[in-house]
């Protein structure tokens, strides 16, 4: 935003060249509408409407389609491209695609907070025979999924509108990846982020399964949720995303297989499937450590 200020000079404005200084402003203010307020970014709320939890909006701004939450303003639950559904915009989505290479060929997998359906999507387009649970407590974010994002069930993928935690509990099968993305406008909800929700996530992982953890914005936090997430899963690795909103954590009751394998396999897997990005250079970043910095 640019603010005029007349306190910002020193000039006389009772009269300058003959002109009144009211036309002088005007004539200011136009220039910078001209230069500035023309902008062909302009966002359009394509889909706007309070649910029992929170208030879900899909906005259009150029060649992006964003679901968020609360108001226009706030942070992206989930982004995808309108003119090429192939690419993955959002960082943290490319980071958490890794989980499928942490565990040896998944068959089913739980996702727990659909969003846009950016991270189910991505799964069914390179692993077509993987079965799919994604949990949603909200049918709205359902509503607002399938109508914008393109999100579609079928027989090997199953939209769950539930509270996650206690789906967990309750459900029989158990899962090779699981990925837990269930931020909020509030935050992450403790039933979703404590000691006895990781408990039961546990009993429903596989031997060699991974489960896949996104902390947004938790700088302070972080620590607490490493600390809760690795006592059930003493195998834990991390990718924080470029913009340093997003640390993306990986966990394992079994041994997560070497660096040098790992980059080895998302090479060759990347060769075959034709990803819209560099898959083997996330591998590269990733933490065994899983230290916080700070």
């Amino acid at each position: 935003m640019i603010v005029l200020e007349e306190s910002t000079t020193n000039m006389d404005f009772h009269l300058i060249g003959g002109r009144h200084p009211n036309m002088i402003r005007i004539v200011i203010l136009f220039v910078v509408f001209a230069l500035f307020g023309c902008d062909d970014s302009q966002s359009e709320i394509r889909f706007d409407k309070q649910s029992e939890y929170e208030r879900i909006l899909v906005i259009d701004k150029n060649d992006r389609r964003y679901l968020r939450f609360g108001n226009p303003n706030s942070a992206n639950e989930s982004v995808i491209s309108l003119s090429d559904p192939r690419t993955v915009p959002a960082e943290y989505i490319r980071i958490a695609a890794l989980g499928a290479m942490l565990t040896p060929n998944p068959n089913r997998a739980l996702m727990i907070g659909l969003g846009g359906g950016t991270y189910t999507t991505l799964l069914r387009r390179h692993f077509p025979n993987l079965h799919i649970d994604a949990v949603e407590i909200d049918p709205v974010v359902v509503e607002a999924a399938k109508t914008f994002f393109g999100v579609r069930e079928d027989e090997r993928f199953k939209i769950h509108v539930a509270d996650g935690a206690i789906f967990v509990r309750e459900t029989q099968s158990i899962y090779d990846l699981v990925f837990i993305d269930a931020y909020s406008g509030e935050g992450i909800p403790q039933a979703l982020s404590g000691p006895s929700f990781f408990d039961a996530v546990k009993t429903k992982t596989s031997p060699e399964g991974v489960v896949v953890l996104n902390l947004f914005n938790q700088h302070g936090k972080e620590q607490s949720f490493i600390q809760v997430f690795r006592t059930r899963f003493p195998h834990t690795a991390c990718v924080r995303s470029s913009d340093d909103l997003n640390l993306v954590l990986f966990g394992k009751t079994s041994d997560m297989p070497a660096h040098a394998d790992l980059i080895a396999a998302t090479r060759g897997f990347s060769a075959v499937a034709d990803l819209s990005f560099d898959l083997e250079k996330i591998a590269k970043k990733l933490g065994m450590e899983c230290r916080v910095s700070g």
